[in-house]
């Protein structure tokens, strides 16, 4: 449940407290917070109240008499959790002596520490005391969104550890015992009774503590609170000490509301029921799902914030749109350059081709030996009595020549002395005819790059 604002009222034996909790971003804030006495006219006094704050409260708890209210605390197995809620009215029918057309019902359950039981704290009261009580507040125009005893309410503050507590008032002392997260059982005494005293106390107290020794342990009970007064609770306080072994405290506002209170004697009880997060279930009234307005501080504050976030919002926007657009504005503009340039472009690349094409024939021919230079180098190196048949060339695979001669031992020297040749690959000599020798010869040119290196 998100705090908002709530408004508590705490039925006393002669008194009525309430307290307006508004909460905020910065805190909790207390708009008012009174006792008044009980009397006819406290409901009209609690309208004005709410009146004058000028907000309507989101949640407005009514804390009923301790004395029209009677608490049962039952333990079940785990496994019936999901059929609690189908229980209820027959564990009502069993344990409160209560007409079925008159009974108002609450509830909360809570599981053991080892998980093995659920605990089931049943709250119930007449209804037509109930809704007599909530209908007076409601005539001058105070709704009541929940209805719950005020020892069941403060289960979320003190139900961790095991904890008595003693409410004590004008008329009534009621003894509460708390642990493993919900309200263990409880015991409302009446002063005006026969055999009353701050002793009766102190042993009533006792034999809570021993009747639930089976989960409290060896420890016992871990912290003993008094609320009331002190005028109320001086009687027993000591006593209670000493009975239990341990300093008897006043009980303490929650830390979200020690900076709110800046009253001497803050209304502790009411403040503590006021900031209470109380289950659904726990309700001895019906919900009625009413709307609440929006106060015009509210409203301000939303259309503020409203504003701020359109501000954000919007420079968020411009500084992811603005060079977004700028982007496909140059992106559009390019692609019409490219569009105008293109045919340049195409030009352009044919004459690179071209270039590299003229590259290509100037190397091939600096590397090529025209066949003219060859038989010229030839014709002035051969002998003169040496003819020539055939003669085949190849650029890159040297020269061949086939042919007959009288000095064929010195083709080779001659060939070789021709500057354009490398290397004589082959030199064979045939067999003599009228003088003159078949040869057959084959040289390698030079490549006319590693000259010029």
């Amino acid at each position: 449940m998100v705090k908002k604002a709530n408004m508590c009222i705490l039925f006393r034996d002669e008194s009525v407290d309430v307290v307006f909790i508004n909460y905020t971003v910065l805190g909790a804030h207390i708009k008012f917070m009174e006792r008044l006495p009980r009397d006819e006219r406290v409901y009209e006094v609690v309208a004005e109240l709410m009146q004058s704050v000028e907000k309507t409260p989101s949640r407005v708890t009514l804390c009923v008499p301790r004395n029209s209210v009677m608490q049962r605390t039952l333990r079940y197995p785990a496994m019936v959790q999901n059929d609690i809620g189908n229980m209820i009215e027959l564990e009502a029918t069993r344990h409160v002596p209560l007409p079925e057309n008159d009974r108002a019902l609450a509830w909360s359950v809570a599981p053991t520490s080892d998980e093995k039981q659920l605990i089931l704290n049943l709250v119930a009261a007449r209804q037509s005391e109930v809704r007599a009580l909530a209908g007076c507040f409601e005539e001058v125009g105070v709704p009541i969104d929940e209805a719950v005893p005020f020892s069941s309410a403060i289960v979320p503050t003190l139900g961790s550890v095991p904890t008595l507590l003693v409410v004590a008032d004008v008329r009534n002392v009621e003894l509460c015992l708390y642990g493993e997260g919900q309200l263990q059982d409880s015991q409302l005494l009446v002063r005006d009774a026969l055999g009353f005293s701050p002793e009766r106390v102190v042993t009533a107290a006792r034999q809570m503590a021993a009747k639930h020794k089976e989960w409290l342990g060896d420890e016992g009970v871990g912290r003993v609170w008094l609320t009331g007064g002190a005028k109320l609770t001086e009687t027993f306080e000591t006593n209670l000490g000493t009975a239990f072994g341990l300093h008897v405290h006043p009980l303490d506002l929650p830390e979200s509301l020690v900076a709110a209170a800046q009253a001497e004697e803050p209304l502790t009880d009411v403040l503590l029921a006021a900031s209470a997060e109380i289950p659904s279930s726990l309700n001895l009234v019906e919900t009625h799902g009413r709307k609440v307005p929006i106060s015009k501080r509210s409203m301000i504050i939303y259309g503020l914030c409203a504003l701020l976030a359109i501000e954000l919002v919007a420079g968020l926007a411009f500084r992811t749109g603005a060079p977004a657009l700028q982007r496909k504005q140059v992106a559009e503009e390019l692609s019409r350059v490219r569009r105008r340039v293109a045919p340049i472009q195409r030009m352009k690349d044919k004459n690179r081709e071209l270039k590299r094409q003229l590259y290509r024939l100037d190397d091939i021919c600096r590397q090529h030996v025209s066949v003219m230079e060859v038989l010229k180098e030839l014709s002035e190196a051969l002998p003169e009595d040496t003819f020539l048949y055939s003669i085949s060339y190849k650029n890159g695979e040297g020269i061949r020549m086939r042919g007959s001669s009288k000095e064929p031992e010195r083709l080779p020297e001659r060939v070789m002395a021709i500057p354009m040749v490398d290397t004589i690959s082959t030199s064979d000599i045939d067999k003599e005819v009228d003088d003159y020798h078949e040869f057959n010869l084959s040289a390698t040119l030079r490549n006319p790059d590693e000259e010029d290196a």
